[in-house]
């Protein structure tokens, strides 16, 4: 039978009219007739049929064999055949039709499963898994990685007309080469890469300090005790640098290990208890897989920076241009050094000094930290000589809205308060911009200033996120601070020891501080308090701060009615809504998350608002729940006890079910 005319005929139509004559055939008979031999007719008829098909199915199948069997593998897409067939290639090969049927496989392939039902599970798992979903997008390029009965193989494929004329049918042929033993060799060395780590004691001095030297050489046994535990058997080497930092050398495997049970000395350290009145904490940063071990030291380097900047009790791991996160758990302890501030004073002194013009902006959607931070450093600008001198700042909000008013009414700031545009028209070669209460660049007033600056100055008592700014003159980042504007003040009484604050400055540093501080609840140390003295000497009212943050009977209502529609999660946490219409929604959000953490057994609190086209999120914690590590993974940032994040394009359900997830992520890690 010619099988060019077998390949025509539809099984499926011969079968129905086949069928329909039997049927058709048994009912005119049956009923004129009422013959037994009406019966047997039609059973043969449809034994007929069925011994045609599984002929049919025989022949096409034997054709397919034997051309798989036959066919010529052409090199570079030519009509030259590669001497000898698919059959005598020494590499496991399989055909497939192109809706995934079996058509034939040499026997290598057929060697690397126990039995064949084995080896057409695996096909058909091959197919639909692998090559259905390229077959649907019209991609011929079927290649890529398998695995079979636990070894390893690079599939290469081809796809062939199933005939030398005729239609567009097509035969899949895959090809197997094993790289079992090329995989292994390269997990041995991928595992075996060097990663250098860097880990320092964080507040070593303020320990010292509380505690004395008697305790802080005891605290260094217990850690050594403790590093041996850690790394155990996992081949690494410590060696103690200096007093408070250490140098550990491991290979990629131990790191791993390290990172699975999310580096348990974190937790070890702050265990030790030998007398000292400051818990014990680490910072440890990690270097990995960059071309040798120098350039992973100075990746473990850069790492300890940030985890350092982010507030210790925490390891960065920095690996291919991409940081990790474990631990970040403590509340930050308030430095007792002071040179730092005085030796950034003058650091920015000199910077602004040999400037032509000076760009101050803080973050969007201004609070009152950021203005109050951005007019101490227009004001150290006038210390310096710099009168052309700036503050980049959109628009108000209902957040800033009561001081704006006063602020814009006092001709001194009338020329100083610029937008973006106007900004962008002042850049030249010898600009500084300074950046406060962000150290983000996307969350700038205009992220263009820094693209287009040469030098750039930060100030800032945020935790570093992962995508801060990184080209800098100056970066003066504590996160101990109360406030930026606490560490404004700082410098400037060592830039100008003698020199006066304007008593409107004052006033909104003082209302920052209040902010930032809940009334000098979170986050308040002895030098919060120093500071305050300080603006309060300067004539600061405290009565008349807090009128900037009263809010009207539209507001407070509101904010009570957010509060009373919130809902537990996981026991600790509250969340809760604003609701729609309402005018001040990121300022009542904020209030709205303070008031709930003072509800009993509530650990956290996050509060949605709708902020132009996204859904903002603001996020407060007694410090037991990392508010900052959980807004991160939306993209947010901010500190352990009050952190927020903006999702743009993002309506209110699924920015909730956004940060549902991120807490299941969070307690579950």
């Amino acid at each position: 039978m010619n099988n060019r005319w077998i390949r025509y005929i539809n099984m499926a139509v011969i079968n129905f009219i086949l069928l329909f004559a039997c049927l058709a055939f048994a009912a005119y008979y049956g009923i004129t007739s009422r013959s037994a031999g009406v019966a047997v007719i039609a059973i043969t008829l449809l034994v007929l049929c069925v011994v045609l098909n599984v002929t049919i199915f025989l022949i096409r199948k034997h054709y397919r064999v034997r051309r798989a069997k036959t066919l010529s593998v052409y090199a570079d897409g030519t009509k030259t055949p590669v001497p000898g067939q698919v059959s005598d290639m020494q590499l496991p090969v399989v055909f497939l039709t192109e809706d995934g049927s079996f058509i034939w496989a040499n026997d290598l392939f057929r060697d690397i499963f126990p039995d064949s039902a084995t080896m057409n599970s695996e096909l058909k798992t091959l197919y639909s898994m692998k090559l259905l979903g390229k077959l649907d997008n019209s991609r011929l390029d079927l290649s890529g990685d398998v695995e079979f009965c636990g070894r390893q193989f690079k599939m290469l494929t081809n796809v062939a007309r199933a005939e030398k004329k005729g239609p567009e049918a097509f035969m899949i042929i895959m090809y197997f080469v094993e790289n079992t033993e090329l995989l292994a060799l390269q997990k041995v060395y991928d595992d075996e890469r060097t990663v250098v780590a860097e880990i320092a004691v964080d507040s070593y001095d303020e320990i010292f300090q509380a505690s004395g030297e008697a305790v802080v050489n005891e605290i260094s046994v217990e850690l050594a005790k403790i590093f041996d535990r850690w790394i155990g058997e996992s081949g690494a080497v410590l060696k103690k640098l200096v007093r408070d930092r250490y140098l550990l050398v491991c290979d990629d495997k131990a790191l791993a290990d390290f990172e699975k049970a999310k580096f348990t000395v974190l937790d070890m350290a702050k265990r030790i208890s030998v007398g000292n009145r400051i818990q014990v904490t680490l910072s440890i940063g990690v270097g990995a897989h960059g071309k040798d071990a120098a350039e992973n030291y100075g990746l473990a380097a850069k790492a300890l920076d940030l985890a350092l900047s982010r507030g210790g009790d925490q390891a960065v791991v920095r690996r291919d241009g991409r940081d990790a996160y474990y631990g970040g758990s403590n509340v930050d302890v308030e430095s007792i050094n002071r040179v730092k501030a005085r030796v950034m004073a003058a650091s920015l002194k000199t910077e602004i000094s040999k400037s032509s013009v000076v760009l101050i902006m803080g973050h969007r959607q201004a609070d009152m930290d950021a203005v109050g931070a951005a007019l101490l450093a227009y004001r150290a600008c006038m210390f310096a000589g710099v009168e052309n001198a700036y503050i980049v700042l959109n628009e108000s909000n209902s957040s800033i809205e009561a001081f704006y008013r006063k602020l814009v009414a006092n001709k001194e700031y009338s020329n100083v308060i610029i937008d973006t545009s106007y900004a962008l028209n002042l850049i030249d070669d010898n600009m500084l911009t300074i950046v406060v209460d962000t150290n983000r660049p996307g969350l700038t007033e205009c992220p263009k200033l820094l693209e287009y600056s040469s030098r750039v100055a930060v100030i800032d008592h945020h935790r570093r996120a992962a995508d801060y700014i990184k080209t800098t003159v100056l970066d003066y980042t504590e996160t101990y601070a109360s406030s930026t504007g606490e560490l404004l003040v700082e410098m400037l009484r060592h830039m100008a020891p003698d020199a006066d604050i304007p008593l409107i400055e004052a006033e909104a540093v003082y209302a920052g501080i209040l902010v930032d501080t809940k009334n000098f609840t979170f986050k308040t140390g002895s030098r919060t308090f120093e500071v305050a003295a300080f603006l309060r000497s300067r004539g600061v009212d405290t009565i008349s701060v807090r009128q900037y943050f009263q809010p009207d009977m539209e507001l407070y209502s509101a904010v009570s009615r957010i509060t009373s529609e919130a809902y537990m999660r996981d026991g600790r946490v509250a969340i809760a809504r604003c609701p729609d219409g309402l005018k001040n929604q990121k300022l009542a959000a904020a209030m709205a998350a303070d008031r709930l953490l003072d509800i009993a057994g509530v650990d956290a609190s996050f509060v949605l608002s709708t902020s132009g086209d996204g859904i903002a999120i603001s996020g407060r914690s007694w410090g037991d729940i990392n508010v900052q590590v959980i807004l991160e993974k939306l993209g947010g940032g901010g500190h352990i006890t009050s952190a927020g994040a903006m999702l743009a394009g993002t309506g209110m359900d699924g920015a909730e079910q956004k940060l549902c997830d991120a807490l299941d992520s969070y307690f579950n890690n």
